[in-house]
């Protein structure tokens, strides 16, 4: 008998990811990430599938730790990964032929935030931010310091904590193993970069500014020459970049980003550019996509804020973006920029890797019917693409449950796209209470993924509506572009008309409308109580009640300038005309407050500037307060504080019922 989805099933999945693919193609490697009910953490190691056979096996052994970050040499012969054992990474090396993994050397303590082969196999470069001073662990745990001293407005991140690291800089050591040593220093961390063909530059980019905070998205790109270590700038326009990629055989660099730097954040589309090394001329290749090429589909089993990784091929160029809930799979001609869909449909392609010849492409597909997978295109044989990988199988064949149906509801000047959620034994004559489910961001999408919190919530009986509305990625920069300076509208606007177009459907019960969110959902949550009253029951989560606190009190609350177009002391009727908290005596609907109490991007300042006036008001409200939490509870936080999430809204609502 099947089994409808619970929120302890967070046990059962296997979360896919990272897929790498060998040089001939015949074979891909891949995490596979699993929720420990004993420990209550997560530990990760790899796993393998041949190709031909569709057959998979564990390629490291399972164990307390966590194997990530995959990488095959060019040789086809040696695999490196990062092991992440009670906090500290190390950096192993294991054949491609099996056995058992080995340490390459040993790292001092910090993070490793990438790490890429040379052409010829020779070298690792490792982009790796290292800790300040060596502090003890104790348990796992780094120790406090007596105090904290800072004259830097970034300096803490929200998931991370206090930066206690040097920047992040290129390190190289051999693969063969050794010390690796340092080959940047640049003023600011270096966020992405890529070996030359040959293997005797390196490009990479970063924030040349001494005042980086006021300058985040204003990044510059350098090429490092190995041999001598001479360092050049390239000129660009300031903004943002988000992969950088060699022409394999001419003299070219491309890149990701906008010219935008204080344009609100993602409200402009990530384009692809070609910047060629000898002219300086700098091309936009996807300006007439209207679409970014960032992966921004949302889920609680997918992840998200994957960075791009484009392939080329026969002068081609495959890149994915974000477009209509999908993130689908395009070539572009690099000659005369012409575009082709490789791959389209109702999915989300989350990352890839290719062989040296590029015609077997290793996906992480994300869907509406299973949990995340892998898959492989053989482009050789007319774009035929099939799943590898069957690591949730065995789970999803015990589900009863209903694959959720898109809707297009037309509003004055656009049209939302939304997705349906059913219970599993849906009675069309029956009514049923109806939850709204508002994503972060803003500017993000919802989309093609399997996302366990909208079955859970069906499972109980309710029927779940999700929907991207204007304020979010993947309609265009316009769309995208529609809420800055106006966070509340006309997203409200347009969830109710989403709201209204299922109640058309007849099978809700009005009077049991439900509304949640977290993040910017949170904050639209939060607006939508003090806007109307026709929700019975609320649940806010990590959620924003005031911008003016916001501001001086989040990891990055300064970024808000470029929302509102000023500081909260320069536009105070901005922050105030859209801060929930202006509004807060208008509340009447029960609410319940979920917030992590070490979420540094929506403090936990803002869940008590609400929870505290409404109930010296005596409102209906509680407040549900996670421990050693961040803002990423509901997608990567301790397995049971995910779990009593779940179970505490589906409580909240039912109570209300």
């Amino acid at each position: 008998m099947k089994k409808f989805i619970q929120s302890e099933d967070v046990y059962q999945l296997n979360f896919v990811s990272s897929p790498q693919i060998t040089p001939k193609g015949d074979k891909i490697i891949y995490v596979n990430k699993r929720a420990d009910k004993k420990d209550q953490t997560y530990y990760s190691n790899l796993e393998q599938i041949h190709i031909p056979s569709k057959s998979e096996s564990s390629f490291t052994n399972k164990g307390k730790y966590q194997d990530l970050m995959p990488r095959i040499n060019p040789n086809g012969r040696q695999l490196v990964f990062v092991r992440i054992t009670k906090g500290q990474p190390s950096l192993r090396s294991i054949s491609m032929y099996g056995g058992e993994s080995k340490e390459l050397g040993s790292l001092p303590q910090g993070d490793i935030n990438d790490i890429q082969f040379s052409p010829d196999g020779r070298y690792i470069a490792i982009l790796f931010a290292k800790l300040k001073s060596s502090i003890p662990l104790k348990k796992n745990k780094r120790k406090e310091p007596v105090y904290r001293d800072t004259e830097r407005l970034f300096y803490r991140l929200d998931g991370h904590g206090f930066i206690d690291e040097e920047t992040a800089q290129i390190y190289l050591m051999r693969s063969s193993g050794g010390t690796m040593r340092k080959i940047t220093d640049s003023m600011n961390n270096i966020s992405h970069f890529t070996w030359s063909p040959c293997g005797e530059k390196i490009a990479y980019s970063t924030v040349d500014h001494t005042n980086m905070e006021m300058h985040m998205d204003e990044e510059d790109i350098f090429i490092l020459r190995l041999e001598d270590k001479h360092v050049s700038k390239l000129a660009k326009p300031a903004g943002p970049v988000s992969f950088l990629k060699y022409d394999p055989k001419k003299s070219k660099l491309y890149f990701g980003g906008h010219f935008n730097p204080h344009y609100s954040w993602g409200a402009d589309n990530t384009d692809i550019h070609s910047l060629d090394l000898e002219s300086g001329e700098i091309k936009n290749l996807t300006a007439s996509l209207d679409r970014t090429t960032d992966m921004l589909t949302l889920g609680d089993i997918t992840p998200s804020f994957v960075p791009q990784s484009p392939i080329i091929k026969d002068n081609k160029m495959l890149f994915t973006v974000s477009s209509e809930g999908a993130n689908p799979l395009y070539s572009l001609d690099l000659e005369n920029g012409e575009l082709e869909i490789i791959l389209q449909g109702p999915e989300c392609i989350v990352s890839y890797s290719a062989s040296v010849d590029s015609e077997d492409i290793a996906i992480h597909l994300a869907q509406l019917d299973r949990p995340d997978e892998i898959w492989h295109l053989a482009l050789k044989e007319e774009k035929e693409l099939t799943r590898v990988s069957f690591a949730n199988d065995k789970y999803v064949e015990k589900l009863d449950f209903k694959l959720p149906e898109v809707m297009h509801v037309p509003v004055k000047g656009a049209e939302i796209m939304a997705w349906l959620q059913l219970p599993p034994d849906f009675d069309s004559k029956k009514k049923y209470p109806l939850i709204l489910n508002i994503h972060g961001g803003p500017r993000t999408q919802y989309g093609y993924t399997w996302f366990h919190e909208m079955h859970t919530f069906a499972a109980k009986g309710f029927v779940v509506i999700y929907s991207n509305p204007r304020g979010s990625q993947g309609y265009g920069k316009v769309f995208a572009d529609a809420i800055t300076g106006k966070w509340g509208q006309p997203a409200q606007d347009d969830m109710m008309a989403v709201v209204d177009a299922v109640l058309e459907k007849g099978f809700v019960d009005p009077a049991r409308l439900y509304v949640t969110g977290g993040s910017y959902g949170g904050y639209m949550t939060n607006w939508i109580v003090t806007q109307t009253q026709r929700f019975r029951a609320a649940v806010t989560q990590r959620s924003i009640s005031d911008l003016g606190t916001f501001f001086g009190t989040s990891d990055i609350g300064w970024d808000l300038v470029d929302e509102f177009k000023g500081t909260p002391w320069e536009k105070p009727e901005a922050y105030e005309k859209w801060s929930p908290l202006t509004y807060l005596k208008n509340i009447d609907t029960p609410l319940m407050i979920i917030h992590s109490e070490n979420d540094l991007r929506c403090p936990m300042e803002q869940a008590e500037r609400l929870f505290a006036p409404l109930k010296y008001m005596g409102k209906e409200v509680r407040l549900i307060r996670f421990p050693e939490s961040s803002h990423g509870l509901s997608r990567g936080g301790r397995p049971d504080r995910r779990i009593k999430r779940l179970d505490l809204m589906v409580e909240w609502f039912e109570k209300h019922k």
